[in-house]
């Protein structure tokens, strides 16, 4: 038998709502998802905008001692890993073939935080018993596998923003190699609090482009001018499936493998340069034996950091080679904003979306591409397009680059 990891189940909660299809609506079409920040008074702040989560949804999925208990980040990933599995049609799993991973960069920093103002202001017996564990990057994944009764491997991945694509990318190498049956993987972040966006707003990170909200995430645009913060979480379900048997039930697309590096230049400073990353798609690209002229679709991380975007731009056009101006390329944070941690589960979401249904979804607020951001960018509409192999980039401060290749079944 010949194995291989298979996308199964989807799940995401976020700006766009609960459901992967609200999901896939909104980011084929540009639906405005990013407004006012409304979870505390902004008015300070060069930042005012981001992709906030209705309470009304976590309210109607989840049990009173989740919502009295848990932090945000983990009601948010609990959501999106039980709706991945129903959509696998899979329930309660209950053995130790089920693997957890789970992808955040902060955790419960924001409900942290809280907790440390209700200290303050009303005493330490008025603080949550539960906020040290819960609170801690860990916490996510614990709760998600006693939800689902999973009892095999649990992983927690917090390397920044490309964590939850190091989770699935690391999640499908122990599906495919037999060490479980069945991974779920993903990522989930609430970053939304005003120490975070304070730093942010600090160093200058965050856009600034308040007048018009839903335009304030700009990808690869000339008007980039900084990320939009959102919160929400992605998940995957992926299960082990003989290629050479007919399929028992609809797999989304193959997950091929994944790698990741570091430029090693220090936790503030990116290598616009792009050699570290470039290396690494090429290392990716050999290992899985696939040609760059054979890469048919790019999910960009792109998060309107014009730092970034460069840096994106140039690590694609050195790794991909003579292939990369042909490659259509597009990001979904116009839309979606960034999730930090969780954004390459939203990626991956996506892109395993682009490959069941033939169609691209394009860069909403992209109208001019900014100086060194060239690209075959997708703009507009959805692109229809038969999707063979698709990279999905990902990067995060410190230099860190995470690269995943999906493939039709």
């Amino acid at each position: 038998m010949a194995w291989v990891a298979g996308i199964t189940g989807l799940g995401v909660i976020g700006p766009t709502g609960h459901g992967y299809e609200k999901f896939w609506q909104a980011v084929c079409h540009s639906v405005p998802t990013l407004k006012p920040l409304e979870r505390f008074d902004a008015s300070a702040f060069t930042c005012q905008v981001a992709g906030e989560v209705d309470d009304g949804i976590l309210s109607a999925c989840l049990d009173a001692r989740q919502l009295k208990t848990a932090p945000r980040v983990t009601q948010l990933g609990l959501v999106a890993a039980e709706m991945a599995l129903s959509d696998a049609s899979l329930g309660n799993l209950s053995d130790n073939r089920t693997a957890v991973l789970v992808g955040t960069a902060l955790g419960g920093w924001a409900d942290a935080e809280r907790q440390a103002a209700v200290m303050i202001d009303r005493g330490m017996r008025r603080v949550n018993p539960f906020i040290v564990s819960g609170a801690g990057s860990h916490g996510a994944g614990s709760e998600i596998a006693a939800a689902v009764g999973a009892r095999g491997p649990q992983f927690t991945f917090s390397a920044g923003c490309i964590s939850s694509l190091q989770a699935i990318a690391h999640g499908a190498s122990l599906v495919e190699s037999g060490v479980v049956d069945v991974c779920l993987a993903g990522g989930a972040e609430a970053p939304l609090s005003p120490l975070i966006f304070a730093s942010l707003c600090r160093t200058n990170e965050l856009s600034s482009r308040n007048e018009c909200p839903t335009e304030s995430s700009r990808p690869f645009d000339v008007d980039h001018s900084g990320m939009v913060l959102s919160e929400g979480s992605a998940f995957v379900v992926i299960e082990r499936i003989d290629s050479k048997a007919p399929p028992q039930k609809k797999i989304y697309a193959i997950v091929r493998g994944g790698d990741s590096s570091c430029d090693a230049q220090g936790l503030y400073k990116v290598d616009e340069t792009g050699g570290t990353g470039a290396s690494t798609i090429k290392r990716l690209l050999s290992r899985l034996a696939i040609d760059s002229s054979s890469v048919s679709y790019i999910c960009a991380h792109a998060n309107g950091s014009p730092v970034f975007d460069r840096k994106e731009i140039s690590v694609l056009q050195r790794g991909l080679g003579d292939s990369f101006e042909n490659i259509p390329i597009s990001s979904v944070k116009g839309t979606v904003g960034h999730a930090f941690g969780a954004a390459g589960a939203f990626q991956t979401v996506a892109t395993a979306l682009a490959i069941a249904r033939g169609e691209i979804p394009p860069t909403a607020n992209l109208k001019n591409a900014a100086l060194g951001c060239a690209a075959n960018h997708v703009r507009g509409r959805p692109l229809p397009k038969k999707i063979s192999d698709a990279l999905i980039t990902s990067y995060g401060y410190g230099g860190l680059n995470a690269f995943l290749v999906l493939g039709r079944p």
